[in-house]
């Protein structure tokens, strides 16, 4: 009896775990949450009609946009890999600390910001463009978007 008990308390921990849903782009920040980082009014989260891995949250704001991406970590990702190449292509990017288990932040041109982060399996780019607002809103709004994004992976 003593063996059993612990034996189906790991069967039941082990469906548990097996019954939680796979993470997706619009799972991983609220409405609310964005509308907060950002300052500015959007829609719920949907899917991007041409890449499922990307979920829209449309702005009243004509011109601005907040979206999430969520793709799997291949093998050899790393902050510093990715800062690399997009160095290499000509966009300013840098490693940023502290996030995931690393993370590089992108200006993409436009005000246009992005950071990504890889955590576990899974790579999280978030990119905001807040038109008219001064680029150092766009990094924090960023920032605090992807910091919710990754407590939930």
């Amino acid at each position: 009896m003593r063996t059993l008990v612990p034996l189906a308390l790991l069967t039941l921990f082990s469906i548990s775990v097996l019954a939680q849903p796979a993470p997706t782009p619009c799972s991983l920040v609220t409405r609310a949450e964005v509308q907060e980082a950002a300052g500015i009014q959007v829609s719920e989260g949907v899917p991007n009609a041409i890449n499922k891995l990307v979920c829209d949250y449309k702005s009243a704001t004509p011109g601005s946009i907040v979206s999430v991406l969520l793709t799997a970590k291949a093998p050899a990702d790393s902050a510093e890999r990715t800062v690399a190449e997009l160095n290499k292509r000509k966009l300013a990017a840098v490693v940023v600390p502290g996030l995931g288990d690393s993370a590089y932040s992108s200006s993409p041109g436009y005000g246009m910001q992005q950071l990504g982060a890889y955590k576990g399996s899974k790579h999280v780019v978030v990119t905001i463009l807040l038109m008219g607002a001064p680029e150092a809103k766009s990094k924090t709004a960023t920032t605090a978007v992807m910091k919710k994004a990754l407590t939930r992976l």
